[in-house]
């Protein structure tokens, strides 16, 4: 199944989706009681519709996953939630899907981060912190400065997770526009 869409996963992969996207905003984490059966019920799928080559694809997606986001919870910017629902979604669908929907999640997430920035008022600090940071990348004579991270405007990252989840496994969007075209 790692790489397939059957009729199983249009109803899975929704269903997993809107129980995080719930979770995220009600508590504002995703819970191990959750990701961790999903993982291995994704494994235990992929086995049962595409033998053990789908569970090799369905390992490999959960390592692309972990590759994609866990740097991002080793430098404490994503929560552990995160990394492993990605992972759990790999281990339904594979890498493919799995790029796919961190790309997308990370398109959706800015857009969301955006508006959110915007509705605190926060949107022109944010942009000048990050016009600096990026000149001083590009301006050897300056010294470095890196975006300090105002703990207090963290974004429940699950809902971009699971909303991009969603639209890739019914429309493969980024296919569609041409962003991934080796897929």
């Amino acid at each position: 199944m790692s790489g397939e869409t059957t009729e199983f996963t249009f109803y899975a992969i929704p269903a997993f989706s809107i129980l995080v996207l719930v979770m995220d905003l009600v508590w504002g984490r995703i819970f191990n009681w959750f990701t961790v059966p999903v993982f291995f019920a994704g494994l235990i799928s992929a086995l049962y519709f595409s033998s053990w080559s789908g569970l090799g694809m369905g390992v490999l997606g959960a390592l692309v996953g972990l590759l994609l986001f866990g740097w991002l919870f080793a430098l404490k910017i994503m929560g552990g939630g995160d990394v492993k629902f990605l992972m759990a979604l790999g281990a339904w669908l594979g890498p493919k899907y799995v790029v796919e929907t961190a790309l997308l999640s990370i398109l959706l997430g800015g857009i969301l981060a955006t508006i959110l920035l915007l509705i605190k008022g926060r949107l022109p600090g944010f942009a000048k912190r990050m016009y600096y940071f990026l000149l001083s990348i590009f301006i050897r004579e300056l010294e470095v400065q890196p975006p300090v991270v105002d703990r207090k405007l963290t974004m429940p990252f699950g809902i971009p997770i699971a909303i991009a989840a969603v639209w890739v496994v019914f429309g493969h969007p980024l296919q569609r526009w041409g962003v991934l075209p080796w897929f």
